[in-house]
């Protein structure tokens, strides 16, 4: 019976790398595979979370799940216990996840899941997320491990993939752009630039001031009219030229912020959400700027650290030293909390300030959607 399952199992792979291979988008992809580990263990429950640079879940895609519960429980995992022990790349497989070592207890509200499978998926070399799935009468068996953990293998191409292709298409775009607009300037726009001259000299030579006049206002038509497609051409390469690159953005910011300090400043940024509109960035700008120049100025930490990280739903950036701190609850003249509560708010943002002896952390949640 077990060789025959496991028969069974291999051509449901098949399918399943058939269908993964399908998609283009990201979200949707891993959605897919959630339906698909659902599919072939039987679980009643499955979800794929997706690991941060700091360890911690950015974003969770789940199923089988009733939305008035999630609503009750009222947050996504953060991926800490059990679920932190596969973030460090380790399948689980148990019957009763409470009773794990690890087990940090479930939120008020959460349904009993008992049996649990967890599979790292790895894009690479590279942590991307968790496979989660949970609750199947009689618990897992070995071949439902095997199989997840060859589905995470043919998932981690695919997502991989379609990170290239997202990338490729980004690019293909901004060079479209500017091939139309160089075509519309040196083409068009230096026609209609010679239909011009030609029109005033046409006017100087004609005989009759209302002959004249009709020509002079067919030039000011044909100077409107490149003017127009000037503009449009600006419109054309300003994406192009400001394609926003988050990560380079916050590093170059931070690079010289901390040129005249002595601290060290670790950047990270990990997003998987597509680019965030100009408002979003400058507000995440603004906010990585004074909480940053605050930890040099005035916590004598030997390393700060900015993390940003994004998922599908929400955006978290991070400032975090480790020098003297301060209370929190008192207004310091000089250090811009309230600017920065402001900025956050701009943007529909939630900002935190925890301060001790042992550092501070200055934390932005920002939802995306």
């Amino acid at each position: 019976m077990e060789s025959i399952a496991a028969s069974d199992r291999f051509a449901e792979l098949l399918d399943a790398a058939a269908q993964v291979s399908e998609h283009d988008e990201l979200h949707g992809l891993l959605e897919s595979i959630v339906d698909i580990a659902v599919g072939l263990t039987g679980a009643p429950y499955g979800a794929l979370g997706v690991v941060g640079p700091h360890g911690f879940l950015v974003d969770f895609i789940h199923k089988g799940m009733p939305k008035g519960t999630v609503d009750e429980i009222g947050h996504l995992p953060l991926g800490l216990g059990v679920l932190g022990v596969i973030s460090r790349g380790e399948s689980i497989r148990v019957a009763e996840v409470a009773a794990h070592p690890e087990a940090a207890g479930i939120p008020d509200g959460h349904p009993e899941m008992a049996s649990f499978l967890g599979v790292p998926l790895r894009t690479r070399n590279e942590l991307f997320g968790n496979i989660y799935l949970a609750g199947k009468p009689g618990g897992f068996t070995g071949i439902d491990q095997a199989t997840i953990e060859t589905l995470s293998l043919i998932a981690g191409a695919a997502v991989a993939n379609v990170r290239i292709h997202r990338r490729l298409r980004e690019a293909a775009v901004a060079e479209d752009r500017s091939r139309i607009a160089r075509d519309v300037h040196d083409d068009i726009i230096q026609d209609l630039f010679a239909v011009g001259l030609s029109l005033q000299g046409l006017a100087d030579s004609l005989d009759g001031d209302e002959a004249r006049e009709v020509v002079r206002t067919q030039v000011e038509r044909v100077d409107d009219c490149i003017t127009s497609l000037r503009q449009f051409i600006f419109n054309l390469r300003e994406p192009m030229s400001h394609i926003r690159d988050l990560e380079i953005e916050v590093s170059e910011l931070v690079e010289e912020l901390a040129e005249p300090y002595s601290a060290e400043v670790e950047v990270s940024v990990d997003m998987i959400a597509d680019q965030l509109s100009n408002d979003v960035t400058d507000a995440i700008l603004h906010i990585i700027k004074e909480a940053t120049s605050n930890a040099l100025r005035h916590s004598d930490s030997p390393v700060v650290r900015v993390l940003v990280t994004g998922g599908f739903n929400n955006l978290s950036i991070s400032v975090i030293d480790h020098g003297s701190g301060f209370d929190a609850n008192r207004t310091h003249d000089g250090m811009g909390l309230a600017n920065l509560q402001r900025r956050a708010a701009d943007v529909g943002g939630e900002l935190a300030v925890k301060s001790s002896g042992n550092g501070t952390t200055v934390s932005l949640v920002l939802p995306l959607q």
